[in-house]
């Protein structure tokens, strides 16, 4: 429970902040208080958990009317509560903005676990802001300051609101990584999460065009379904809508004749106040289609208008009132509706599949888009949705797309963080139980091959069962970016290449498909046109860390320039941005070998929490390493120690994790234990060969070279590099040169490093 406590100073005080967060986030938000108040700021903030009375109530009202600063916290906590008092309290807040000029700050939003905007259950205005996050709810010095200066010299009216942008973080697999090539997007969610692409894996960063090149040809068949409104009283009914706007898009990429501009491109125009014409001229489509969806009890209003976006004219505008069972009757009918006006036929197989009722249960339903709707990158963000997708299934036991989406979550969940037997076997089952009830549904064949894919590595059946959707959805660029990550893992580039490339040619305004395209160049050794790729990423968000961060690690290992780095550093980026900014500056330190600004930035900032894919083991580890290679030896042996009681422990919980074999194998070797090193080196090799995974296998073959050379076995760690140099996602010259301490003096391997041939594109 949220609110005032009876001891908060008079009303009458002008720069008050007020503190709303649910119960069971008491802790956390006392964290955040305290803080701000050692810092003379006045905080409104209820620690006595009253429950009601009109006198108490009318209090709170007055508090969020008259303070200066409106703080919501938002955790896994406000996400699991559907009811609340802070609900309301959020809800008057939104209230009073409504009041104020644009640009007047009074909603920061502050994060305090890994919980994503783009699945927040928050209202819409709190995701038109910056989000501040508070790992753990520890209050950093900038975070004071920052909020201090907000009720101290709060914005002019009229000043333009932060816009925020969203991206991936490194993984931290080496600085030279080709092996980043799936960065999961923890860290920095921002509006954009909610564009996540459908596929569940591997997510690659999208951004948000501040203005997209207008596009020269329009197919006459061409349509952009615009993110839908929510017009419910209830605006947590937001989930609701965008689960309706998300099941149109879906019908839609039935209809063969049409060309379906995807989710990812069209959701920066929610609540756009652009023309329709200028949408449909960014978007290159004769077609726009502007819904809103209204659901009271168990009643749902649907309408939607179709409107030509070369002249501006409305083809038609329809509303359908109906039971809320009669949700997938409504968005049949509108893409029937949309089709019979673009003059496209559909076949019996596209009504067919138009027509399915996946569930007849509402409240199973609701999980399920709740779930559908959450980022799966992180395990704290992934851990929600399978909850949800437990309960919709325990709801409606024959609810097959249900179940197809809780087994493809817990064979991703297998594959990135939990690869305990018991994960894999309730994927198995759920995966099973879906196939068996329906074998034919799209959903269900496509969280198929996320099961083969994730669960097991088995590219060929993961093939099969997309190219089955292919035939469904052959105008969806989804398929062939979902075929270029299995070729990624595959080690056939040119294909990987050629696939990602279809997935522009039929999306060219997705950046997320520029990205993995710039990955698969750099990754065979083409870094002078990944380089460009990531240039105009740059050009075209300068404000993206993300992508200034890649583009500096990948100028560095086309020519061994520094000169990117050397700007990256030297930009100014917001205080809500310094955690991502100092962990990526001391990435591109450890890429070019600055080992004693690495060192100093890990001192500066030991653990980053927001990138999933980095756990604290490994960072001590990387630290470990850095001082390894800067000449520290005791301080490497100090900080390996550590590392390697954790390691130990993470081995208890997941045997079969070859990263961390790889990583105890490493600091094994630093601390001198040369046959343990050894045998953990291999280990790692033998879980995750480069003939099971071209992407992370080397990453494995990369760190038992590197183990190796720091026990002593120079020639054999020679021969390892030398054909890593010549491997795909194996390792560059230029970062080979600033890593293995003990080969740098070896003629051998310097001779190796200045060979062109291992220079040149392996593909």
């Amino acid at each position: 429970m949220s609110g005032p406590s009876p001891t908060t100073p008079d009303l009458s005080v002008p720069r008050a902040v007020f503190l709303s967060y649910a119960r069971e986030d008491t802790a956390a938000a006392s964290r955040v208080a305290d803080a701000l108040r050692s810092h003379g700021v006045e905080v409104w903030f209820d620690q006595s958990e009253l429950r009601g009375g009109d006198a108490w109530d009318q209090k709170i009202r007055r508090q969020i009317k008259d303070c200066a600063l409106f703080l919501p916290v938002i955790s896994s906590n406000t996400q699991a509560r559907g009811e609340g008092y802070f609900r309301l309290e959020w809800k008057l807040a939104v209230e009073r903005t409504h009041l104020m000029a644009e640009g007047v700050p009074f909603v920061l939003p502050i994060a305090v676990d890994a919980t994503s905007e783009g699945s927040a259950i928050v209202p819409a205005e709190f995701l038109r802001v910056q989000w501040v996050r508070l790992p753990g709810a520890l209050p950093t010095p900038q975070f004071v300051e920052q909020v201090r200066r907000m009720i101290e010299t709060p914005a002019k009216a009229g000043a333009p609101a932060a816009e925020r942008h969203t991206g991936p973080v490194p993984s931290g697999k080496r600085g030279s990584a080709w092996l980043i090539g799936s960065l999961l997007a923890a860290s920095v969610a921002a509006v954009v999460a909610a564009l996540l692409l459908r596929r569940p894996a591997e997510s690659v960063p999208v951004a948000r065009a501040s203005a997209p090149a207008p596009v020269a040809a329009v197919e006459p068949k061409s349509i952009a379904v615009l993110p839908f409104e929510n017009m419910s009283e209830d605006k947590q009914n937001a989930f609701f809508a965008d689960g309706v706007h998300e099941d149109v898009l879906t019908n839609l990429s039935f209809v063969k004749d049409l060309h379906v501009v995807s989710r990812t491109s069209v959701m920066q125009y929610r609540g756009t106040t652009k023309s329709i014409k200028e949408i449909g001229k960014e978007l290159g489509v004769a077609y726009v289609l502007e819904g809103s969806v209204r659901r009271e009890g168990n009643k749902v209003r649907v309408t939607g208008q179709l409107i030509d976006a070369r002249t501006d004219e409305h083809v038609w505008a329809k509303a359908y009132d109906r039971d809320l069972t009669d949700i997938f009757a409504i968005q049949g009918e509108l893409a029937q509706a949309i089709a019979d006006a673009m003059k496209t036929v559909l076949s019996p197989d596209a009504k067919a599949l138009i027509a399915r009722r996946p569930t007849e249960n509402t409240a199973a339903y609701d999980n399920y888009i709740k779930a559908r709707s959450s980022p799966r990158d992180g395990i704290g963000m992934l851990a929600p949705s399978i909850a949800l997708l437990r309960e919709a299934v325990r709801l409606d036991p024959t609810f097959a797309e249900a179940w197809g989406e809780l087994g493809s979550r817990l064979a991703f969940n297998h594959f990135a963080f939990d690869m305990s037997q018991a994960t894999l076997d309730e994927a198995t089952r759920a995966s099973d139980t879906a196939l068996r009830l329906a074998p034919d549904d799209p959903v269900v064949i496509e969280t198929r091959g996320d099961y083969y894919y994730y669960g097991f590595r088995d590219y060929e059946r993961a093939i099969k069962e997309y190219l089955r959707l292919a035939e469904l959805r052959p105008n969806d660029p989804l398929m062939y970016r979902s075929l270029g990550l299995i070729h990624r893992r595959q080690g056939r580039l040119t294909e990987a290449q050629a696939d990602f490339q279809a997935a522009l040619k039929l999306e060219p305004k997705d950046d997320g498909f520029r990205y993995a395209l710039g990955e698969v160049l750099w990754a065979g050794g083409r870094a002078r046109e990944a380089r460009l790729i990531y240039k105009k990423l740059v050009e075209d968000y300068p404000d993206v860390l993300q992508f200034g961060w890649r583009y500096a690690e990948v100028a560095f290992s086309a020519d061994g320039s520094t000169a990117a780095i050397d700007a990256f550093a030297s930009r100014k980026v917001p205080e809500a941005e310094q955690a991502l900014f100092i962990y990526l500056q001391s990435d591109l330190a450890r890429t070019c070998g600055r080992w004693t600004e690495f060192i100093r930035l890990r001192k500066l900032q030991r653990y980053f929490e927001g990138d999933s894919d980095n756990p604290k083991w490994e960072q001590d580890a990387q630290l470990a390493d850095g001082y390894a290679n800067a000449g520290d030896m005791d301080s490497a042996r100090s900080v390996a120690q550590e590392s390697a009681s954790q390691l130990k422990a993470e081995l208890e919980r997941q045997p079969e994790n070859a990263q961390v074999w790889a990583y105890l194998g490493l600091v094994q070797a630093l601390l001198g234990e040369r046959e343990e090193a050894l045998r953990s080196a291999a280990k790692s090799r033998e879980l995750l060969p480069e003939s099971k995974d071209h992407l992370l296998g080397p990453f494995m073959s990369n760190m038992a070279a590197e183990t190796l050379a720091w026990c002593g076995e120079k020639d054999r760690a020679l021969c390892e590099i030398k054909r890593l140099l010549r491997t795909p996602f194996g390792i560059g010259a230029y970062e080979s040169a600033v890593m293995f301490r003990p080969l740098r003096d070896d003629p051998r391997f310097q001779a190796m490093l200045a060979d062109p041939a291992n220079q040149q594109p392996v593909f």
